[in-house]
């Protein structure tokens, strides 16, 4: 079992506590958030009632000095101090009346406003009353009340008419705006309070609860949390602000204390829902873990019974589901596993099994015969009836091969309709022979499908390992060559015989380096003049590949040309060849030479609907088109005869011309012929090479001139290696000709010189064409 950092009784802890932690914070959040709201609402409640606190105060400060100085306004003996102008019996008086109403402030006016008497004295330069605003309210109402400035003060003042009976004089009297006011207001309200005298923006005078003097800043200090300020009088000159501050503490402290508790009970509730959490998650995690080793174990091939019930539904449900799964998988498996060692349509061995079991046999040094069975002309059967119809065949066949093995022998379907049955023998052994024969015998028998009776025949290889194999690769190899020998022999039953696979080696080998030999340069062109026998001049040349193989050495063109249209390089080939063809012509243009040039075209090619394309680069090299001979062989033509004469018309329409190569020796047929409508026909070599000794051949020759001159053909004559043939094919009037007796094929480069040559003794071919004109 794999160690998991995280498990899933961690992560169900995990989950339980992050739920628990999310719900918490969440209900503390809220409770916390509530509880600061109000704690502000009401703070910002209290400092509304203060403020409204403070006017209340001020208000009944001034009804108490409004009756003192109602009182001293009416007393006989202070009317009597002010009419006989007695000024230390006004001070006097003035001051024990303003001790006993705790007045800061006494003064004595004439009825115009002249200030006569001040209690205290001050350094203020006060000979008029200064409160004319007071004054005139005063005059106005009776008696007046007011914040004034005085000395850069603030007082709260009040005025009051002496009538005795008429009026004789103003007396005035003012309460301090200081800190006991302040601490009167903090100590009913809880609030802090500053009372502030300003000058424009420059504070003069601070007062509040803690100082009798200059106060600190509550309300801007970093202690204030809630402040509320406003003017309670501006003289124009001078302004008293009041300044109303609720400290943080003072009005978060049940909050804090709220938080305190929260952070307590949410420390309970985590240790709590942590050890319930565990709990749960052991109970649920054990299980789990459990069905997961269950799992691995199915995951890891081991089946055995599942775990037992835990009692908990959504877990039983899962392991009979597990179980049920276990079943399933291991059926999968064999099913699978006959899949991968069975072939799907017969039922027996498929390839990878039968190699298998036959590389663990050679293995084991043991002496096997392989017998490779195929189905002959199956692929008409496909064609015929259909692969529906051809499977049923397949499976017939195989169920008449599986009796007829019995199960003594392996047998195998190892593609398409290839069987293989591999016997334990000596060599020598007559069961091999015995069974071939039942096979024959029982598998060669008619088989009915849709009242149709379809005959069977079987192709039969056989190879001896060790004796004729070494490895599986070669046993495998050989086998295939021993069927095809069988299908080649009207399927007789075919040995395998030793060194046939080598010859299959070399075809792989020439196959497999064709490309890349054309890449490397292995291939070359070389040239064979062919010269007109009427005037002994030479206007083209024929093509012909050869390739000089690094390991094979030289390969024949019939053989690689063949092996190239089996592997499908011939266009390949084909483009090559044009391209060094355009080549040399550019070469031979810039050294003088104007030839034209044969090239031979397979089978393959001439039905090839890209075969105008592929030759399009050779049309354009060469100057004109009739210097282009294209030479076909008459089994070519019968390949695909629609395809290769439309291709074949439609080269002539652009001017090339059409040869008919090695005429006589393919299925002739006059009708195709005919049809093709060729421009010369050439004899084979085959009827050149004796033509002067042998009458047969003679005689063949002689209907082939007078067939191409009747035709309307030109007729070339090719492998002429000696005088005498050349005398004989002269005086019976041969077009063209072309063989070692006039030039071996030469490589490009050398083609200048011959010519040159040619040339040079040109009288000498003339005077052999004067000779041949006598002889006729």
């Amino acid at each position: 079992m794999r160690l998991r950092p995280h498990t899933f009784r961690h992560q169900l802890i995990i989950a339980l506590l992050g739920f628990v932690l999310l719900a918490e914070l969440l209900v503390a959040i809220a409770i916390l958030h509530r509880t600061y709201e109000q704690r502000v609402n009401q703070a910002q409640d209290t400092l509304q009632v203060a403020d409204r606190v403070l006017d209340e105060l001020l208000a009944l400060r001034a009804d108490q000095l409004l009756s003192t100085v109602s009182i001293l306004a009416s007393d006989y003996g202070f009317k009597s101090a002010i009419a006989t102008q007695d000024g230390p019996t006004q001070r006097t008086v003035l001051r024990n009346f303003g001790n006993r109403a705790q007045a800061d402030l006494a003064m004595l006016a004439e009825p115009s406003g002249q200030l006569t008497t001040i209690v205290p004295r001050t350094q203020a330069d006060a000979s008029a009353l200064p409160f004319t605003d007071v004054l005139e309210r005063a005059r106005r109402v009776g008696s007046a009340t007011g914040m004034v400035m005085f000395d850069k003060r603030p007082y709260q003042f009040v005025m009051a008419p002496v009538n005795a009976p008429r009026l004789i004089a103003w007396i005035g009297m003012g309460f301090s705006i200081d800190a006991s006011i302040a601490r009167n207001l903090a100590s009913v309200t809880g609030v802090n309070v500053e009372f502030i005298v300003r000058e424009g923006e420059h504070e003069l005078f601070r007062t509040g609860p803690q100082s009798r003097g200059n106060a600190p800043d509550l309300a801007h200090s970093d202690e204030a949390f809630l402040v509320s300020e406003h003017s309670l009088f501006d003289s124009g000159t001078a302004r008293l602000d009041v300044a109303l501050s609720l400290t943080r503490e003072t009005v978060l402290s049940p909050y804090y204390d709220l938080a305190s508790s929260l952070s307590f009970v949410f420390l309970i509730t985590i240790a709590v829902s942590a050890l319930v959490a565990m709990g749960l998650a052991r109970r649920l995690s054990q299980p789990v873990r459990n069905l997961s080793e269950f799992a691995e174990s199915i995951a890891a091939g081991h089946y055995h019974e599942p775990p037992s019930a835990q009692g908990i539904g959504e877990l039983d449900v899962l392991t009979d589901a597990l179980n049920d799964m276990q079943h399933a998988v291991r059926q999968r498996e064999n099913r699978i596993r006959h899949q991968a060692t069975h072939d799907a349509l017969t039922g027996l061995l498929n390839r990878s099994a039968v190699r298998d079991l036959l590389y663990r046999r050679m293995n084991a040094s043991a002496r096997l015969t392989l017998v490779r069975i195929a189905l002959h002309g199956f692929s008409r059967i496909n064609g015929a009836l259909g692969y529906r119809l051809g499977d049923e065949v397949l499976k017939t066949v195989a169920g008449r091969l599986k009796i007829a093995c019995g199960t003594a022998h392996t047998l195998g379907r190892i593609e398409g309709n290839d069987f293989l049955v591999l016997i334990e023998c000596e060599p020598g052994d007559t069961q091999v022979d015995e069974l071939i024969a039942r096979l024959r015998a029982d598998v060669e028998q008619p088989v009915y499908l849709q009242s149709t009776s379809i005959q069977m025949r079987l192709e039969i290889g056989v190879v001896q390992v060790p004796e004729q194999a070494a490895d599986i690769e070669a046993a495998w190899r050989r086998t295939v060559i021993a069927r095809h020998g069988s299908g080649q022999q009207r399927c007789a039953t075919f040995t395998y015989k030793t060194g046939m696979d080598e010859a299959h080696q070399r075809e792989l080998a020439i196959i497999q380096g064709l490309a890349p030999g054309l890449e490397r340069g292995e291939l070359s062109l070389v040239y064979q003049p062919k010269m007109a026998l009427a005037d002994a001049n030479v206007h083209q040349v024929e093509a012909l590949a050869r390739w000089l193989h690094p390991e094979l050495g030289p390969i024949a063109p019939d053989e690689f040309i063949q092996l190239a249209e089996r592997s499908g390089q011939i266009r390949l080939v084909t483009e090559w060849v044009v391209g060094q063809i355009t080549r040399d012509l550019a070469q031979w243009r810039e050294e003088g030479l104007d030839l034209g040039v044969a090239i031979n075209l397979s089978a393959d090619e001439i039905a090839q609907t890209a075969l105008e394309q592929t030759l399009a680069p050779l049309f354009q090299a060469v100057g004109e088109a009739e210097s282009i001979t294209l030479e076909v062989t008459e089994s070519a033509l019968l390949r695909e005869p629609e395809n290769a004469l439309q291709n074949l018309r439609a080269l002539q329409a652009r001017g090339a011309r059409i040869s008919v190569d090695d005429f006589g020796t393919g299925y002739s047929s006059l009708a195709q012929l005919k049809q093709l409508a060729p421009d010369e026909l050439k004899i084979d070599k085959a009827f050149i090479c004796d033509l002067a000794d042998t009458p047969a051949d003679q005689f063949i020759v002689d209907l082939i001139i007078d067939l191409g001159h009747k035709l309307g053909l030109e007729v070339v004559a090719e492998g002429i290696e000696n005088a005498s043939a050349w005398r004989y094919l002269s005086r019976k009037g041969v077009d063209l000709m072309q063989g070692y007796f006039l030039a071996r094929p030469m490589p490009a480069g050398d083609v200048a010189d011959w010519f040159a040559d040619h040339q040079a003794n040109h009288a000498r071919w003339l005077d052999r064409a004067v000779d041949r004109k006598a002889g006729r």
